[in-house]
């Protein structure tokens, strides 16, 4: 798989912490769940932050393209292709982005030694989840948790898709 996490040109405040998840997803892709607690914020997502500020940021986020920016984003950095998740629980490999108020994640799935495996992450705003393709998730979210969710395919064409 081709991580072209050196190239990135042009994408101001968001290389870093794309980077970090261009690296993250080497490491997880294809073996287990885990979570990201990032240093740079992405300008799209920030750290969650509190009161009017952050509500206006998930309000903004739902209504706009952002999110399809943020696939966008990642694909061109991670080399695989990536897409907005639709409603509903999508199949795929999993990016979850947090971005405000907090939520405990369940996820389960067969473990590298055949056995199953149920793990639970608690999630805060600016934190990355990770779920492999195959795996189980729920949300327990708390009052005011937001989140968006980046659905990545290994077996596509390094393209982003663009509906």
């Amino acid at each position: 798989m081709n991580m072209p996490v050196d190239g990135l040109v042009g994408l101001g405040a968001a290389e870093d912490h794309l980077r970090e998840v261009a690296l993250f997803v080497a490491l997880h892709l294809g073996r287990a769940p885990g979570v990201l607690w990032p240093e740079c914020d992405h300008p799209l997502l920030g750290d969650g932050g509190d009161g009017a500020a952050g509500a206006e940021r998930t309000d903004a986020l739902a209504a706009s393209p952002d999110v399809t920016v943020l696939a966008a984003q990642i694909a061109a950095t991670t080399g695989l292709a990536a897409r907005p998740a639709p409603a509903g629980t999508p199949p795929g490999h999993l990016l979850v982005h947090q971005f405000a108020g907090a939520a405990t994640w369940t996820v389960a799935g067969p473990a590298g030694d055949g056995r199953d495996a149920s793990l639970r992450y608690r999630l805060r705003a600016g934190e990355v989840l990770y779920v492999p393709d195959g795996w189980s998730r729920a949300a327990e979210p708390t009052a005011g948790a937001c989140w968006t969710v980046v659905v990545l395919d290994p077996d596509a064409p390094e393209t982003p898709a663009t509906d």
